[in-house]
């Protein structure tokens, strides 16, 4: 019985995280395709957008999109909004943070995920699958080929790791003529 809630909890992260990223391609659209379409008509949504990212399999229909907290404009931080976030939210600000967003078919997520620097790759906050299964995103990228790696590890009740299911691509920096202005 346990091994099928187990079994049961990969799928489950599977349809959550990763579907939309390994998501089949019935509409004949490529996420290249959908990439480019939205490029053309200024719909990258919302700041991060400093580099589109896609998956090693061609007939994936979904892209993502992330941006580094060092590459956020300067001044950011220094306007009176930023002053008025409680200040642990300051404090998380002031890190090095990656903001990544996904396009399953060209709509972007809902927002942002943000994952926070850990040496030399970029996770984020654990969190419940269910009752008994706590995961989180990892994001790695060799920076000098764009190679990159996006996980959902599987972690075991005291929070050491059990196992991931992961995606690779290449990402390329997106023209800066088109990059969403802050």
């Amino acid at each position: 019985m346990r091994i099928l809630k187990i079994n049961t909890g990969l799928l489950a992260i599977l349809l959550t995280f990763l579907l939309p990223l390994r998501a089949q391609n019935h509409s004949g659209l490529t996420a290249r395709e959908y990439y480019e379409e939205l490029l053309a008509v200024g719909g990258l949504a919302h700041a991060a957008g400093d580099f589109a990212c896609f998956q090693d399999d061609p007939k994936v229909d979904s892209f993502f999109i992330l941006r580094e907290s060092n590459d956020l404009p300067d001044g950011k931080f220094a306007d009176a909004s930023f002053n008025q976030l409680p200040e642990a939210a300051q404090e998380g600000m002031k890190k090095d943070f990656l903001m990544v967003r996904g396009y399953p078919k060209g709509i972007p997520w809902r927002a942002e995920e943000v994952l926070e620097k850990v040496e030399d790759s970029w996770t984020s906050d654990q969190r419940m699958l269910d009752d008994r299964t706590p995961i989180r995103i990892r994001f790695s990228i060799n920076w000098q080929t764009l190679q990159y790696k996006y996980a959902v590890e599987v972690l075991n009740m005291d929070s050491t790791f059990r196992g991931e299911i992961a995606s690779f691509g290449r990402c390329e920096e997106v023209p800066a003529g088109r990059r969403h202005k802050n």
